[in-house]
């Protein structure tokens, strides 16, 4: 037969047909989710095209039934994965390897043709070939287990065939190469494949024994003030192997004790949403190599700190890996003569299953200083907002109603970082719910530029999410750059489409306006802050090395500090850097990832000078919690007496976990510079002061501060008078949050109590922070229960709807009076005239 007529072959196209059909069908069955109505739905379409077609081949001429049987098994095989989506046997299968399976497959067609090909061409499709014969060997050796079982099963339920599709591959490839004598090609396909596999496997067992030995060394020798999974974070390699190391048995399928191949893991107890992915690299180095000694959660805790994994790292009450958002609105609300911003987030998450509840988890970035101000569950149809409470109330409520009664609760609680997260349960199968945020933040000062960035967040994935977005500026708009795809003009601005992470806005700055936000006879007020310097003598300077620095900005910063003495922390003790150390010291440092420098050591603070640049990696003081390191560090910050220690950042904005908390806790004099900056600093013996107080915070990142006062204007404010009040509620909303910070920074590590007092201050304002969470409950009775209430002396829920200012107890009466005045006017009119 002429390569013309095999191509146009009528039985053989329908075949051809029937393949390409069932691929899409496995593509469309990609988007809808896990196992659901939908898929078996697709499994069963699956089965039937395949049966069909293997059905019809009695009917087929002799000479074209091995052609057709080809494609027959291709569509059995493609079946397998339609099916495994259903009855979970081969988890999901990994990017990589399915990139290979459908590059490899085709060359299983070309057989077909290959009298007809030119010699490069067969070459090529033997090789292929090989490559495809070495997958279909791993994965018939991987379902050799069920072969017992699917024998009998075949006459009773036809889907067991699916068991032996990779074997019968096998056979059709070896007969293949046999018959066209292309064994060599095909055989250096699969030695290819092997070379890979061998050449991964080792070195998957050289980053387990890395990971081991760092791992074991700090155990055994015990001797050390931070956890033994904080040092193997600090050196191992961040590399692709090494990650899929780490996440053997946690995302990456790895072999079973018992060979039992199906997957009916407990729900995991972190929130680690992606189902097991069955990767056959990692699945035969897991073979080859013993048994990882390093336990699973501290090999979640080196994920953490290594990859920035907080989000996965979450504590879940059920499991939520099949939820997906759906849709995003997004409303944001900017001030930039007064640098702040409101931004309302609803989102839509769905659950594709056909039974049973999800927990959904999201996890939001906020701006520096900025804080949850609103939060509210729609619950039978119906908006509900959030109460206020303490964290432990709220999260008693929602562990107690989610985990025994499986009701209707939302909560959202302060992390470390900036970062808030919220839980929603239940999402139903075949379910949407839906919940909305509001965020207070001020806006960021970037070259001379106020910037507004969107809010990001981490959660069910929203790659297929709609959005609407929409900003709305008060206020002298100047001239604004807006985000890529808004349109609008002047201080509106919109955009509908797909979910966008990452958008900015950009407004020229402006001097700040006299303004007031009066409340219970005390106003706030934004003024201008500009960074005030004060003497400060450097004796000792103190340097955080890691891998971000390099050899010459290490040897700067000792040229700049002459012959000041300079330390460095290696091996858990500080030591002198001299001229003869400095270039062997700075090598053994500069292996580490990231560095946790103790604080704790430093003794004379007052003529310190710590400097540090790093990465955005790394623990956070709640990952050391427990810790010799953590311990010590609290009772070095509960000496009242000891002034704070003096930091300069080399890095920009960018702070390690560790710092920035402390950071935040108020527990440093900050500056951020470079090495010109360090320069000034030590020749001029200056250093940033600390202008905070009770009654005023300071927020570096938008050049600002707020002040509380408590006056005779408050009482009686007139109206065109700088004593006027015409600013936002969300001014008292950000001195609270950061006052709650300055006044419990160093509690919160120390533990210290006497922050109970801290926390009306959170109820009044109505913010999320340290010390106190929103949660939205189905019922009053569930609210009663737990002892959260309602306060009435509070600004409540921030909405969009509101603009400015909470009128004054002495205003109100003023509006109770005109309006009955009114009513008493009409009503004497309609007196009159019924006299008349």
């Amino acid at each position: 037969m002429e390569i013309r007529p095999k191509l146009t072959h009528p039985t053989y196209l329908a075949y051809f047909v029937a393949l390409v059909l069932s691929f899409l069908l496995l593509l469309i069955g990609q988007t809808l989710g896990g196992n659901n109505e939908r898929q078996v739905i697709l499994a069963f379409a699956h089965h039937i095209i395949a049966t069909l077609a293997l059905v019809c081949l009695w009917f087929a001429k002799k000479e074209n039934r091995g052609d057709l049987f080809v494609l027959v098994c291709l569509m059995y095989f493609v079946s397998c994965y339609a099916l495994n989506r259903v009855v979970n046997v081969f988890d999901d299968t990994t990017p990589w390897f399915a990139v290979y399976l459908i590059l490899t497959t085709p060359s299983l067609l070309l057989f077909r043709y290959m009298n007809r090909l030119p010699a490069w061409a067969r070459v090529l499709a033997g090789f292929l070939a090989g490559l495809a014969l070495l997958a279909y060997c791993y994965l018939a050796l991987y379902l050799l287990p069920l072969y017992p079982f699917s024998i009998p099963a075949l006459l009773a339920a036809g889907f067991s065939i699916h068991t032996f599709v990779p074997a019968v591959l096998c056979a059709i490839v070896c007969i293949a190469l046999a018959r066209h004598r292309l064994w060599i090609s095909g055989l250096s396909g699969m030695a290819a494949g092997l070379v890979v596999a061998i050449t991964f496997c080792a070195m998957y067992d050289h980053r387990a024994d890395e990971l081991t030995r760092l791992y074991n060394r700090r155990q055994i020798q015990g001797a050390g003030n931070l956890p033994a999974w904080v040092e193997a974070a600090q050196r191992l390699d961040n590399g692709p192997v090494m990650e899929r190391v780490l996440k053997r048995g946690i995302v990456y399928k790895e072999p079973a004790a018992d060979l039992d191949i199906f997957s009916f893991d407990e729900i995991s107890s972190r929130n680690w949403e992606a189902a097991l992915e069955h990767d056959p690299l990692v699945m035969i180095a897991s073979y080859a190599c013993p048994q990882m000694t390093v336990p699973k959660e501290e090999r979640m805790k080196i994920l953490e700190a290594m990859y920035n994994k907080r989000h996965e790292g979450e504590e879940r009450l059920w499991s939520g890996r099949s939820l997906y958002t759906s849709y995003v609105s997004t409303r944001v609300r900017v001030w930039p003569e007064l640098r702040l911003s409101y931004t309302e987030k609803a989102f839509t998450v769905s659950n594709p299953e056909s039974w049973g509840n999800q927990e959904a988890i999201y996890t939001f970035q906020l701006p520096e200083g900025g804080t949850v101000s609103a939060l509210s569950l729609w619950i039978n149809g119906r908006e509900e907002q959030a109460l206020l409470t303490t964290k432990q109330k709220a999260d008693t409520a929602y562990r107690t109603i989610v985990g025994v009664e499986t009701r209707d609760p939302s909560v959202v609680h302060w992390q470390e970082g900036n970062r808030v997260s919220v839980r929603v349960f239940p999402v139903g199968a075949n379910d949407t719910r839906i919940f909305r945020i509001g965020v207070t933040a001020p806006l960021g000062v970037v070259n001379h530029q106020l910037q507004y960035d969107n809010i990001t967040f981490q959660g069910p994935p929203a790659g297929f999410a709609t959005e609407e977005a929409s900003i709305e500026v008060i206020g002298n708009a100047g001239n604004i750059t807006p985000p890529r795809g808004f349109r609008g003009a002047g201080t509106h601005w919109f955009r509908e489409g797909g979910y966008r992470e990452t958008w900015s806005i950009q407004l020229p700055e402006r001097a700040i306006p006299s303004n007031r936000f009066a409340y219970k006879e005390r106003s706030y007020s934004i003024t201008p802050y500009n960074l005030q310097r004060g003497d400060a003598q450097t004796e000792i300077v103190y340097l955080d090395v890691n891998a971000a620095w390099s050899q010459p900005e290490f040897n700067e910063t000792l040229r700049l500090a002459g012959n000041r003495e300079v330390k460095v922390y290696l091996h858990d003790e500080l030591m002198d850097v001299t001229a003869a150390n400095k270039n062997e010291l700075f090598e053994a440092l500069h292996t580490q990832r990231f560095s946790i420098f103790p604080v704790q050591e430093i003794k004379d603070a007052e003529h310190a000078l710590l400097i540090t640049k790093g990465p955005t990696e790394g623990p956070s003081l709640q990952d050391l919690e427990g810790s010799r390191f953590k311990e010590e560090l609290a009772a070095y910050l509960k000496d009242t007496v000891q002034p704070k220690v003096r930091l300069l950042n080399l890095g920009g904005n960018n702070l390690p976990p560790y710092l920035k908390a402390l950071k935040e806790s108020r527990a440093f004099h900050y500056e951020q510079g470079g090495l010109l900056l360090l320069k000034v600093l030590l020749s001029t013996d200056k250093f940033a002061l600390d202008t905070e107080s009770a009654n005023r915070v300071v927020i570096d990142q938008a050049q600002i501060a707020i002040v509380q006062t408590q006056d005779s204007t408050a009482q009686s404010p007139e109206p065109g008078t700088a004593a006027a009040a015409n600013a936002p509620d969300h001014l008292m909303r950000l001195f609270a949050y950061n006052h709650i910070l300055r006044e419990t920074g160093k509690g919160l590590i120390t533990t210290a109590a006497g922050h109970e007092e801290l926390l009306n201050t959170a109820v009044e304002a109505h913010v999320v922070s340290p010390l106190s969470s929103l949660v939205v409950l189905e019922k009053q009775a569930d609210y009663d229960r737990f002892g959260i209430k309602d306060d009435n002396n509070s600004l409540k829920n921030a909405s969009l709807k509101s603009k400015g200012a909470v009128p004054e107890p002495h205003e109100w009466a003023l509006i109770a009076i005109a309006l009955l005045s009114l009513a008493w006017l009409i009503y004497q009119r309609k007196w009159k005239t019924a006299c008349v």
